[in-house]
C-alpha cells in the first residue's frame, strides 16, 4: 500500500479529496504518532521498513510549509518507488530523493541560527526571573493586543480555537479594538478585528524545541513594530512553549499585561506526550510570564490553586471556566435539511439514534475508554443497536491508534462511525445530528487533580443534547444537578427534573454503559437534561461573559496598584 506522511493527522475533508484525486486509499503516518511511540532512530527504522509505489508527503496549510524540509528527508529514508508532494490545494509534485537530502544544509544553517536564539532568550530570562514587575496603566482608547503566538501546524481543530476566537469575539462585542496577531490564520476570528499575520520560521531547528525561541524573538520584533503604530490599552497574551513575547513588550511600552494561563506546558510534555528536551528553557519562560503578568486568567480553581503555589498572588487571578458562542453553537441554527444530509454522509438516517464524541484523542479525553465501552455495550446492551444506537467519533490524535484496534472487529465497526479531523467550524453540525453526546473524560494517571475546562463541554451543554459524562472535578462541578449512574446500573434520579447531564465514574466503563443505555432508552429524559443544559450555558457559560470577568479582574488589579 501506497503511504502518506504528514506532521499531525491531516483532516477528513483533506483525506477524502486525496484518495478521489488518487483513485486510491492510503495508509497514514504522522510524525507526531512516531515520535511518541519511539525514540528518533527507532522512528527512522520503521520508516526505512516501508515499501510501496508512493510517499505522499501532505502539507495541509500554509504553517506546515516549515516542516517540508524535514518531512521530506524522513520520506527519503523509506523504500518507497516515488516520492510526491501534495500541497494545500491538492497539487502535486515529484521529490526527488537528491534534493530531499539537500534540505538538510538549510536545516542545519537554521538550527545555528535558533540555537543562537535560544542562548540569549536564556540570558534574557534569567535576568527577568529577577527583575520586578513593573508598574503599568491601562491605555485609553480601548485597544487590545492579542497575542498567539503559537508555532502551529495542520488543521486548525479543537477547544483552543473556540476559546481564542472566542475571546477575541467577545472583546469586540463589547466594544473593544482588538488586534490579533498569529501565525494560525484568523480562526473563527469575525471581521472586526484587525488581523496581524505573524511571519513564521520557513525552516524548522532541530532539535524542534529551539525553534520555539527563534520565533519568540521574531514575535516580538514584528509585533512591537506594529504597537509603534497601533499602542493597545493592554496586552492578552495566551501563554505557549518557550515564549514570552509579552512580557518584553509589556516592559518596553509600558503596558499592562494579561496572561492566560491553561495548565503548564512543561507537565502537560512531561505526563501527556514526550518530556521538553530543554524543561528548565520551558519553565524558566512559565515563570517569567507568571511573574511579570499584571493579571492572570485561568479556567478552574485546581488551576488557580497551582498558581498560587507557584509564587502568584490570589489578586492576581480571574478564574471563570470556558464558554460557548450562543449563535454558534444554537441548536435552531441547523435545519432538520441539514442534520438529514449529514446522517446519511455517515450512513446514517432519522431512526437511528447517534451518541457522539468530539475530541483531538488526547491522553484525558478518555476515547480509549469510550471504545472499550462500545465494544462491550455490543455484547451486554444488544438490543440498543438493533434499535437503532450508533455511535460518532470526531476527531483525531494520540490515542486514535489504539481506538482503532478496540473498535476493528466486524460485529463492532459496523455500529461506529470515525471520521477523523473536522474543521471547527463543522464541529455544531455534528453535535446538531446527534441525539445525546459524550465526555468520558480520565483523571491525571500522577494522581494530581484534573485541571481542565473542555471546551466541548459548554458546546455540548449549548447544544442541548442529552450528556453523558465524568463526575471528575470541574466537570462535574459544571454538570451539576445531575442524574447519577454507578456500575451497577443503579441510578440516582432524585434531581432528574433539574439535570443537565448523567454523571459516571471516571475511567469505569461498565457506568459509562449504563449512562448512555439510560440516555437512549428514556428520550424525555435526554429531551429535558438538554433544555436544561442549554439554559444553563446562555445564562453562565458564554464568552461575553469569560471576558467581563477578565475586564473586571484588571480594573481591581489596577485600582490595588494605584495604577
Amino acid at each position: 500500500m501506497s503511504h502518506v506522511l504528514s506532521t499531525y493527522p491531516l483532516s477528513l475533508p483533506y483525506r477524502t479529496e486525496l484518495e478521489k484525486r488518487a483513485g486510491q486509499q492510503f495508509e497514514y503516518l504522522t510524525v507526531s504518532d512516531l515520535r511518541l511511540r519511539s525514540s528518533f532512530l527507532g522512528m527512522l527504522g520503521r520508516l526505512f521498513a516501508l515499501r510501496g509505489p508512493e510517499m505522499r508527503v501532505a502539507i495541509e496549510d500554509e504553517s506546515s510549509r516549515a516542516l517540508l524540509p524535514i518531512l521530506s528527508l524522513l520520506a527519503a529514508t523509506t523504500r518507497a518507488r516515488r516520492l510526491i508532494v501534495v500541497e494545500e490545494d491538492q497539487t502535486t509534485r515529484a521529490l526527488g530523493r537528491f534534493r530531499a537530502a539537500s534540505g538538510a544544509l538549510h536545516l542545519a544553517w537554521e538550527s545555528l541560527l535558533a540555537a543562537a536564539s535560544m542562548w540569549r532568550s536564556q540570558r534574557r530570562l534569567r535576568r527577568l526571573l529577577e527583575a520586578p514587575r513593573i508598574k503599568a496603566a491601562i491605555g485609553p482608547g480601548g485597544r487590545v493586543g492579542y497575542l498567539n503566538c503559537n508555532l502551529w501546524f495542520g488543521v486548525k481543530a479543537g477547544g483552543s480555537v473556540g476559546h481564542i476566537s472566542g475571546v477575541v469575539n467577545a472583546l469586540t462585542g463589547l466594544g473593544h479594538k482588538v488586534d490579533f496577531y498569529t501565525a494560525g490564520g484568523r480562526l473563527l476570528v469575525n471581521d472586526k478585528a484587525r488581523l496581524v499575520q505573524l511571519k513564521a520560521p520557513s525552516i524548522l531547528a532541530m532539535p524542534f524545541e529551539k525553534t520555539y525561541y527563534r520565533f519568540d524573538a521574531s514575535c516580538t520584533r514584528q509585533i512591537a513594530h506594529d504597537f509603534s503604530r497601533h499602542i493597545p490599552a493592554f496586552i492578552y497574551q495566551r501563554m505557549s512553549i518557550g515564549n514570552f513575547t509579552g512580557v518584553k513588550l509589556s516592559r518596553q511600552f509600558g503596558i499592562p499585561l494579561v496572561i492566560e494561563y491553561n495548565g503548564s506546558e512543561v507537565w502537560v510534555a512531561r505526563n501527556w506526550g514526550r518530556p521538553l528536551r530543554y524543561e528548565k528553557a520551558g519553565n524558566d519562560a512559565e515563570e517569567v510570564c507568571l511573574r511579570h503578568a499584571h493579571l492572570i486568567v485561568t479556567i478552574s480553581d485546581v488551576l488557580a490553586d497551582e498558581l498560587v503555589s507557584r509564587g502568584v498572588e490570589r489578586e492576581r487571578i480571574v478564574v471563570y471556566p470556558n464558554c460557548i458562542d450562543p449563535a454558534m453553537f444554537d441548536p435552531a441554527a441547523y435545519p432538520a435539511a441539514d442534520i438529514e444530509k449529514l446522517r446519511a454522509a455517515l450512513g446514517f438516517d432519522a431512526s437511528h439514534t447517534l451518541a457522539t464524541f468530539i475530541g483531538t484523542f488526547g491522553q484525558w479525553h478518555g476515547s480509549d475508554i469510550l471504545a472499550q465501552t462500545i465494544a462491550s455495550m455490543v455484547k451486554t446492551h444488544r438490543e440498543l443497536f438493533e434499535q437503532g444506537l450508533r455511535f460518532v467519533l470526531v476527531g483525531d490524535g494520540l490515542k486514535m491508534p489504539i481506538v482503532r484496534e478496540i473498535l476493528s472487529p466486524p460485529e463492532v465497526a459496523r455500529y461506529v462511525r470515525l471520521t477523523g479531523l473536522v474543521p471547527q467550524r463543522e464541529a455544531p453540525r455534528y453535535l446538531a445530528a446527534s441525539n445525546l453526546v459524550l465526555s468520558p473524560h480520565m483523571a491525571n494517571a500522577d494522581g494530581s487533580k484534573f485541571f481542565g475546562s473542555p471546551t466541548k463541554l459548554f458546546e455540548y451543554l449549548a447544544m442541548a443534547r442529552g450528556i453523558v459524562a465524568s463526575d471528575l472535578d470541574q466537570l462535574g462541578q459544571v454538570l451539576r444537578p445531575a442524574v447519577f449512574v454507578d456500575k451497577d446500573g443503579g441510578v440516582d434520579s432524585k434531581q432528574a427534573a433539574e439535570a443537565v447531564a448523567v454523571l459516571v465514574p471516571p475511567g469505569d466503563v461498565a457506568a459509562l454503559s449504563h449512562g448512555i443505555a439510560l440516555l437512549v432508552r428514556d428520550e424525555a429524559l435526554r429531551r429535558q437534561v438538554g433544555a436544561n443544559a442549554r439554559a444553563v450555558a446562555l445564562s453562565r457559560y458564554t464568552w461575553q461573559h469569560h471576558v467581563e470577568a477578565i475586564l473586571e479582574g484588571l480594573k481591581r488589579v489596577s485600582a490595588s496598584r494605584g495604577a
